[in-house]
C-alpha cells in the first residue's frame, strides 16, 4: 500500500510540477499515504479531477491517479486506522499535500487543519505564510488557506474544534458544514450547524468573514497578532499569536487563543486546540 501511494503521489507531483518539495518554512517530513480506494463514492468523486486533465497527455504511470486519496476520511476507509502523517490529493488541487489524520477522535477520518499545543510555533505570520501553510505537522501548524481551501469544496464537510484549557478541562464545538472560499475571495468563511459541549463562540459571530493577517492593514489582527476571520473583532481566535500563557493579553488587547464563552473573556487564553475536517457523510463503520 505506501509503495503505491508514493508512485500515486511522486508521478502525479512530476506531471503536474516536475518536482516534488517540503513547504517553505515547515519542519515537517513527508510520509506515505495509501492508495486502492475502492469506494464508490471517492471514485465518482475524484473522476470530475480525471476528467479535467483528459484533454493533456497524462504519462501512463499516474493513470490510475483516481484512485489516490482526496483526504484523511478516503484513507480510513481504505483500512487505515492509525494516526499520523499521509499524503493526500484534493480534488481541486495543482500536487499531493501532507496532512496529519486523526484516526482516534470520534471514529477517526479527521484532516487536521490547525493544532497548538505548546506555544513552540509562532502565529504571527503574514498573509503569504497563511496562504501556504506553516508549522509542524507534528506538533503546531496551520496546513494553509489553499489547502484548506481546496480540500473544504470537494464536498460537504464538517468542522471539528477541539479546546483544552490549563486545568485540562477539554470541551469541542462540531459544525455540520464548513469551507473556506479560494484566495480571490480572500478565504470567506462558511460556517453552521453549530452543536458541541462547548458554548458557540465561532459560528454565529465569524460565518461569512474573510481572512485577515497582521500585514494586511486589519487593526483586530495587528491587536491579536495572528491570521483569522476577523469581525468587529472576534469572540473565537484560535490563531492568536501573541501570549502562550492563561492571560493572553498584549499592550493593545488580547492576544491569546480566545473562546470568549469558556469564561466570558477575551483575556484568558486556552492551553491547546485543534481544527479538524472530515465528510459530513463520513460513517466510521463502512468496509474497505
Amino acid at each position: 500500500m505506501r509503495e503505491d501511494a508514493r508512485i500515486c503521489s511522486a508521478a502525479l507531483t512530476r506531471f503536474l510540477t516536475g518536482c516534488t518539495r517540503t513547504r517553505r518554512g515547515s519542519s515537517r517530513s513527508r510520509n506515505s499515504g495509501t492508495t486502492g480506494i475502492q469506494q464508490m463514492w471517492v471514485r465518482s468523486q475524484r473522476s470530475q479531477f480525471v476528467l479535467s486533465l483528459a484533454s493533456h497527455p497524462i504519462p501512463a504511470e499516474i493513470q490510475h491517479v483516481g484512485n489516490c486519496p482526496i483526504d484523511c476520511a478516503s484513507i480510513y476507509y481504505n483500512g487505515v486506522r492509525r494516526s499520523g502523517l499521509y499524503t493526500v490529493v484534493p480534488l481541486l488541487a495543482s500536487m499531493p499535500v501532507e496532512v496529519y489524520c486523526d484516526m482516534d477522535t470520534d471514529g477517526g477520518g479527521w484532516t487536521v487543519i490547525q493544532r497548538r499545543v505548546d506555544g513552540s510555533v509562532s502565529f504571527d505570520r503574514s498573509w503569504r505564510e497563511y496562504r501556504d501553510g506553516f508549522g509542524d505537522l507534528h506538533s503546531e501548524f496551520w496546513l494553509g488557506n489553499n489547502h484548506i481551501h481546496e480540500l473544504s469544496t470537494q464536498g460537504d464537510y464538517s468542522l471539528r474544534i477541539d479546546l483544552e484549557d490549563w486545568s485540562i478541562q477539554h470541551k469541542h464545538a462540531l459544525y455540520q458544514s464548513f469551507s473556506v472560499e479560494d484566495e480571490e475571495h480572500q478565504y470567506r468563511l462558511h460556517v453552521s450547524g453549530f452543536s458541541g459541549t462547548v458554548q458557540d463562540s465561532f459560528g454565529w459571530y465569524h460565518d461569512k468573514q474573510h481572512f485577515s493577517t497582521p500585514d494586511t492593514g486589519n487593526i483586530c489582527a495587528e491587536i491579536s497578532h495572528g491570521g483569522w476571520w476577523y469581525n468587529q473583532c472576534f469572540y473565537a481566535n484560535l490563531n492568536g499569536g501573541g501570549h502562550y500563557t492563561p492571560k493572553g493579553r498584549g499592550s493593545l488587547g488580547p492576544d491569546g487563543i480566545v473562546w470568549y464563552s469558556w469564561k466570558d473573556s477575551d483575556y484568558y487564553s486556552l492551553r491547546k486546540v485543534s481544527m479538524m475536517i472530515r465528510p459530513r457523510s463520513f460513517h466510521t463503520r463502512l468496509s474497505p
